[in-house]
């Protein structure tokens, strides 16, 4: 991989939209959850990432009177081994979900409450990935993908989450097949 300069960018806009939407999540649902992950590179180096039992944090805000939510991911982690330099990984993403049905069925019933449905979705995203440390050497990529999924109930607020997705990394041109599952925490 070569170093992407568009990768700064891609990162201020992130922090941006966690800015943004940080103060707005008062108002709004939210969904907290944690993925584990599976990415298989295809191209002229293929390579398998597999991380358990977490890969990525994640907060989809969901916007009011819509089926979509947005929705920022992001994944950190450290690998020292000894006589070398420690490495530095991060991964950094921001998607918006369309959820073909609505999350929550409610009843006009006096007295019934609100339940959760199994929520087919699909979620196009924006990426990027790197490293830094190990000889003052770092390097990051760009991808955009989509992925689909959907969300099953467990509980009255938590619900599994699995995905199937498909990335397209810009600086090595090279297409990743990748797999999530994870759980979701709806916080009233």
């Amino acid at each position: 991989m070569r170093s992407y300069t568009p990768s700064i960018a891609l990162t201020a806009a992130i922090a941006a939209a966690l800015a943004v939407a940080a103060p707005a999540q008062a108002q709004r649902a939210i969904e907290l959850g944690i993925d584990a992950g599976a990415y298989f590179g295809l191209g002229d180096q293929s390579s398998v990432d597999i991380r358990l039992p977490g890969s990525r944090f994640r907060i989809g805000f969901f916007q009011p009177g819509s089926r979509i939510s947005i929705e920022p991911a992001a994944g950190l982690g450290f690998n020292k081994t000894e006589g070398q330099d420690g490495i530095i990984t991060y991964d950094l993403e921001i998607g918006a979900l369309y959820h073909f049905r609505p999350i929550l069925v409610t009843t006009t019933a006096p007295g019934d409450v609100t339940t959760r449905v199994t929520s087919p979705y699909i979620r196009p995203f924006v990426g990027v990935t790197g490293f830094s440390g190990g000889n003052n050497a770092s390097d990051s990529e760009v991808s955009i993908g989509a992925g689909l999924g959907t969300k099953i109930p467990w509980r009255q607020d938590i619900s599994f989450r699995v995905e199937a997705n498909l990335g397209y990394g810009l600086d090595n041109e090279a297409l990743r097949l990748g797999a999530l599952v994870g759980l979701s925490f709806f916080p009233r």
